[in-house]
């Protein structure tokens, strides 16, 4: 009898996003292909991979981003009893101070895969003004050289791993939906138009961009989902447009299927945004900022209106432009669905990760 891998997943984020979202969705890929532990912060994402059978350590300490540091210590000291007590044959681990454990899984005899969501950042900070921000990130883009393998979840972060990183080493398995909304989203013209936009409430995800653009638009209204240190800004920009803040929310399908386009104004940098597949899988038509990313899963802006990265005035014309063009908008949907079926379903994914944790003679 074949003995099954054990596989540790590891994310101390908080709070809830994309990697949660992502670290859920790859545990249902490999629940059935191996027994799947998981060391993590949130009780939200305890609760989900417990209800798909993974044993969970949750850390007692939460909190903001200024407890990082105190929650990956206590991971640090637990993390080699973790892998001892339960014999652990592969170690996954995600964000950047979770990256510094590839080295002692490393030497416990463990494989170690650091998937990068992200670019490293960090040119975006000086060491002297942002030191909690600029070690972790040039820590993790060093300790990337340690990591058995490292998967990369859009073409744009391959590129810079590639940089600094052995291509014999480098996996690029895009990031995926769960799976694609059967239902026909109906088009039409309507005196109101809903706007949606689901994502952390922080200055570099570009929300302020969008309701600078809103400023004295009619026919449209913006449902906003998510929380952040920035959204009592963002509420005073709001002030005067028809905004409505409804915080976080675990299952945003039914916003996906009444609103009629989604935005994602991001500033960058990103990896591949979650909800902007999201909504591609949803037939929602699209709006986003021309990163590198947006521009590979919109296949260069045809299944979705690109604009210019940080420039209101560019979003506010791709706004009018789909307000006022129900049969544009029914052609991007049409595109964007077919894009999400063909390149990031949880076929295609699964597929490049029992690869990446070598299962595939498991699952023959």
């Amino acid at each position: 009898m074949v003995k099954r891998k054990r596989i540790l997943l590891v994310d101390i984020g908080a709070p809830f996003g994309g990697v949660e979202t992502y670290v859920q969705s790859l545990a249902s890929i490999l629940v059935n292909e191996a027994d799947i532990y998981s060391i993590c912060a949130l009780p939200e994402l305890a609760a989900r991979l417990q209800s798909l059978g993974v044993r969970v350590f949750c850390l007692p300490i939460l909190g903001s981003r200024a407890h990082n540091a105190v929650r990956f210590v206590i991971t640090a000291l637990i993390f080699p009893f973790y892998l001892l007590r339960y014999r652990i044959d592969v170690v996954q681990v995600n964000g950047y101070l979770e990256s510094l454990l590839v080295l002692p899984a490393r030497f416990l005899g463990s494989t170690a895969i650091r998937t990068s969501h992200g670019p490293s950042e960090v040119e975006l900070y000086r060491w002297y003004r942002r030191p909690t921000k600029y070690f972790p990130r040039l820590a993790s883009r060093w300790f990337l050289n340690f990591a058995s393998k490292v998967v990369c979840v859009s073409e744009a972060v391959g590129r810079e791993v590639l940089r600094t990183v052995d291509p014999r080493r480098v996996l690029i398995i895009p990031n995926w939906v769960s799976h694609l909304p059967a239902y026909e989203r109906p088009f039409h013209n309507k005196r109101a138009v809903q706007l949606l936009f689901v994502g952390r409430l922080e200055e570099y995800k570009g929300l302020q961009l969008l309701l600078e653009a809103m400023r004295g638009l009619e026919g449209a209204r913006l449902i906003v989902l998510g929380v952040g240190s920035f959204r009592p800004q963002l509420e005073g920009m709001a002030q005067g447009l028809d905004v409505s803040f409804t915080g976080f929310c675990s299952n945003p399908a039914s916003y996906y299927e009444s609103a009629d386009i989604f935005v994602n104004p991001s500033l960058g940098p990103e990896g591949l945004p979650i909800v902007s597949l999201e909504s591609m899988s949803h037939g929602l038509a699209c709006i986003f900022s021309e990163l590198p990313v947006h521009q590979e899963i919109s296949s260069g802006g045809e299944a979705a209106m690109l604009f210019r990265v940080g420039d209101a005035a560019d979003l506010r014309e791709k706004l009018i432009m789909l307000l006022s063009d129900v049969e544009l908008r029914r052609t991007l949907s049409a595109k964007a669905r077919d894009i999400v079926k063909k390149r990031y379903s949880p076929e295609a994914a699964r597929e490049g990760y029992l690869r990446a944790f070598e299962l595939v003679e498991a699952e023959a």
